[in-house]
Formats: C-alpha cells, sequence, structure tokens
C-alpha cells in the first residue's frame, strides 16, 4: 500500500511539472537601475554626504582625526583622499573599497547633492566650511543600467562638480584600461609615467600614458600593455608636463588585471592655498609628524600634498 502510494505521488508530481515545462523559475534576478559612483577630490574639504533627490545614500563612518590639538575620533561621511590619513587610498568614494561598487539608484531625473557633513561629536578646530554647507547640486537624467560617475573638485570655497558617464571601451584580454583626472586645482598640466617589468624581462620598461593633462579635468579610458599571464604592477608617477621634475611622491606599485578598467587621480595641491572665506592656509606640504612641531597637531585637512590615488572602475 505504501509503495502504491509513492509510485501515485511520484505519477502526480511528473504530471503538474509537465503541465509547467514552459514556466522558467528565475533564481536571481539582476538588479534594475543606474549605477553611480561618487568621488570627493576637493583638497582641504571637510568630509561630506551624498543626497539623490533629498536622500542621503552613503553611511557613515569612524574617522580618526586631531581636533582642538587633540587626538580625537568623529563619526562624518566621506572623507578626502590626503585628509586624516594620507595612506587612505579610498575613503573618498562612495561605494568605497578595492572592489568595484556603484550605488544603485532610481533612473529618470535625479538631483544629486553633496552636502558637508555633520560630525559627532561637533569640531571644535576652525573648518574651511560648515556642516551642512551644499558643495554641490546637479540635475542629470539617469539611463537604465547607464553607469555613471560624479567627481567633486576645485578648493573649498570654489567647488564644482564633474558629471560623466564612464563610457568602457570593448576589453581587449591583453590590455588594461586606466584614465587619469588632473584634480590637483592649482597645479599646471601634468605628465603621467607608468612603469611596470613585462612577463620575461630583464628591465623594466616606462611608459608616459597621459600627457599635458590639465588641471580639473578627466580622461576617456585608455589601453595600456599588461602581462599575458596574471597582474601586472604599474608605478606611476606624475611629473610637470614636458620635464623630468617630479611632482609629489611615486605611489606605490598598483596591481591590475588585463581586461579591467583603473581610475587614477592625482590629489592634494600644487602650491599653497588661502581659503578666502576662513583665511585657512591649505598646505601642499605633508603634516609634520615630529610632536615637537605646533603644526604637528593642526587639523590633517590642512595638509594637502600632492600625491596619486586610485579605485578600480570596473
Amino acid at each position: 500500500m505504501k509503495r502504491n502510494f509513492y509510485i501515485i505521488t511520484c505519477l502526480f508530481l511528473i504530471i503538474i511539472t509537465g503541465c509547467k515545462k514552459n514556466t522558467i523559475t528565475q533564481i536571481s534576478q539582476p538588479a534594475t537601475g543606474a549605477q553611480l559612483k561618487y568621488v570627493q577630490a576637493i583638497p582641504g574639504l571637510p568630509a561630506v554626504d551624498e543626497y539623490v533627490n533629498d536622500k542621503k545614500i552613503n553611511p557613515q563612518q569612524n574617522v580618526g582625526l586631531t581636533d582642538n590639538l587633540k587626538p580625537t575620533s568623529v563619526i562624518t561621511g566621506i572623507t578626502y583622499p590626503s585628509a586624516f590619513n594620507t595612506a587612505v587610498q579610498f575613503g573618498s568614494l562612495y561605494p568605497g573599497g578595492t572592489s568595484v561598487n556603484y550605488a544603485l539608484v532610481a533612473t529618470g531625473n535625479a538631483t544629486i547633492k553633496i552636502a558637508t557633513s555633520t560630525p559627532v561629536p561637533t569640531l571644535v578646530s576652525p573648518q574651511t566650511a560648515a556642516p551642512n554647507t551644499t558643495v554641490a547640486s546637479v540635475t542629470q537624467s539617469l539611463a537604465e543600467r547607464g553607469t555613471y560617475s560624479l567627481f567633486t573638485i576645485g578648493y573649498p570655497d570654489k567647488p564644482t562638480a564633474l558629471f560623466v558617464e564612464d563610457k568602457f571601451p570593448s576589453a581587449d584580454m591583453t590590455k588594461i584600461y586606466v584614465r587619469f583626472g588632473n584634480f590637483i586645482p592649482n597645479s599646471p598640466p601634468l605628465d603621467v609615467t607608468g612603469v611596470y617589468t613585462a612577463s620575461g624581462a630583464s628591465a623594466a620598461t616606462t611608459l608616459t600614458p597621459f600627457a599635458g593633462i590639465a588641471a580639473n579635468t578627466l580622461t576617456n579610458f585608455i589601453p595600456i600593455d599588461a602581462n599575458a599571464i596574471g597582474t601586472t604592477g604599474y608605478t606611476f608617477q606624475l611629473y610637470l608636463a614636458g620635464s623630468t621634475t617630479k611632482v609629489g611622491a611615486i605611489t606605490k606599485a598598483i596591481n591590475m588585471a588585463p581586461g579591467r578598467y583603473y581610475t587614477i587621480m592625482a590629489n592634494g595641491l600644487y602650491a599653497d592655498y588661502v581659503v578666502g572665506t576662513t583665511g585657512i592656509t591649505l598646505k601642499a606640504t605633508a603634516r609634520p609628524t615630529k610632536p615637537t612641531d605646533p603644526n604637528s597637531l593642526l587639523p590633517e585637512i590642512y595638509f594637502n600634498p600632492p600625491g596619486i590615488s586610485y579605485f578600480t572602475t570596473k
């Protein structure tokens, strides 16, 4: 009797499965909407928050800094690459991290606003902009599955926004794709060299993928050489255009994979800059580390030496 029950049950399951043979069960439906990446590239600006149609989309983070000449930490928004910690490569992004991330937002017309964050606890030391100050506001039409990046650039008292659609050339798996943003607002045009060692080669090769890139300019993606297998370690350096004069320290080697897309950025200041609305002097030199130097306890946002940061775009 039990055996007959199992047979009948199996026949029933076969019948209903056959009746639904044209029905496909989708295990996971890809997300829809537009993809948006934000990059904070204004030296000396306090941390910021990003709003899309008046809704804040970035989380807060705990950041260590110096306030009123004393080390402390605050809960705040998106920081600048050299602000608070010159070792930070990805703190200026939302979404951040070393992996490829975009925020998924609704399609159609969108107003994207960047405003200075309100830190907790409240900062006592002088800042270049008060909390909840609108840095930039742009209204853009966002397409379904469109991929976009928004950069805030310039100075704290003269901010501007650069909004671009991220257009990726068809991938050649023998190449790496890079674009370069010269976001040092007071720099002359810059050249960028990249040094790498090809597989099996006894000596390094130097390329100059970008030449004469003016301040506040972002290039398109271009292909550069890649090793046939695995990642390629590149060391990038900034130079004054057409010269051998270095601008900033050499960045550590960036391991880049063939067929991937990377955004390399020049950050910081080429020369000191006085923020007119506050009288604060932003320095183009590193923050002193010797405790005997009184400047060593000044807020980190005052110090913005030129350098390179990067992120994987795709």
